[in-house]
């Protein structure tokens, strides 16, 4: 039980991208499956108990840790009571009860004496214990202080999102605001937005706890924030009529961001994604685009006429995708998710 807890922390601590460690998976699923329960709630309720997904994800890690390592050291101490461990007064409670007392007071570091290690062997047994304790919990402070700190930068990216598009969520919005900016402004955002979609793809693969974390907002989604950049790449890659005064319309940034969302849903989702469009579907995306075209032309930004069949090739990569990465992380999403 200590080599296991120990493996675990490592893996989790040490070597988060590896995606191993003997009790992460199982904890992972448990709390996924847990929470999964939730898929019949009404959606506000839902959505309230989905927000302590995250944080009972940490506690649960945290205490199977804490509780193998207790029992673990305890299961060694325990055939030694009365001789290589005594009490300090009296004679020695030989108990599982004094066991886990002993164990837990050295796993903590606390030393309170009045049980002690009278042994040369089991004196160095309770200094390794000790200083085990004192740096598994130093390692998993500072990883979920790591894991606090990278989902505090995405809620930040995606209330950028948020209020770059008015609020609404859609690409189309933050295309005109993009527009707006004028040349400089646009490629300072749309750098930054290569960039924030290129940190979530390291981030969510080195700390998969991140994936069990939902908030009330249902703009700081995951698949919320994939679906706003990803649209927002599609339309300026199919649909805007980029002029020469304004390069950075169709820079690299676009692909990019389309990119880093491809891969982030690839190795979450970590199954195959069916693309290509329904004939109900296509009927409405090409309905969407051009409704997306007006509001573009309403705005001054110029657009191609003949750019509907590329946008639904587009779209038809990434709405499966994101609809599929929603249903694997427990999301209420419109588009229902492929089969």
């Amino acid at each position: 039980m200590v080599l296991t807890t120990v493996v675990d922390v490592f893996y989790t601590v040490l070597f988060p991208g590896s995606g191993r460690g003997p009790l992460r998976r199982p904890l992972s699923r448990l709390v996924h499956g847990a929470f999964g329960l939730t898929r019949g709630l009404p959606r506000r309720w839902r959505r309230r108990i989905l927000a302590y997904a995250g944080p009972t994800h940490v506690a649960a890690t945290l205490l199977a840790w804490f509780a193998m390592l207790l029992i673990g050291w305890a299961a060694i101490y325990r055939p030694a009571l009365g001789d290589g461990i005594v009490a300090a007064q009296g004679s020695t409670v030989r108990s599982w009860g004094t066991a886990f007392y002993f164990s837990g007071y050295t796993l903590t570091t606390l030393g309170l004496g009045d049980v002690v290690a009278a042994s040369p062997a089991y004196r160095a047994l309770t200094v390794i214990e000790a200083a085990m304790g004192f740096m598994t919990f130093t390692l998993v402070i500072s990883y979920f202080l790591t894991v606090y700190s990278t989902l505090t930068g995405r809620n930040a990216f995606a209330l950028s999102l948020h209020q770059r598009s008015g609020g609404t969520g859609r690409g189309v919005d933050i295309v005109r605001a993009l527009w707006q900016e004028g040349p400089a402004g646009a490629a300072i955002q749309l750098a930054e937005m290569a960039t924030e979609m290129r940190r979530l793809v390291q981030t969510h693969t080195s700390y998969p706890v991140l994936r069990s974390f939902h908030d009330e907002c249902e703009y700081d989604a995951l698949p919320r924030i994939l679906q706003t950049c990803w649209e927002t790449a599609a339309l300026l890659r199919t649909t805007v009529l980029v002029p020469a005064e304004r390069p950075e319309l169709a820079g690299s940034s676009p692909r990019e961001i389309a990119a880093s969302a491809g891969e982030l849903c690839t190795r979450v989702v970590r199954a195959p994604i069916e693309r290509g469009p329904l004939p109900s579907q296509r009927e409405r995306w090409l309905a969407d685009h051009a409704r997306a075209r007006e509001e573009l032309l309403a705005a001054g930004v110029p657009v191609r006429d003949d750019a509907g069949e590329e946008y639904v090739d587009a779209r038809a990569g990434w709405e499966p995708s994101v609809a599929m990465l929603a249903h694997h992380l427990l999301y209420e999403w419109d588009t229902p998710a492929p089969s």
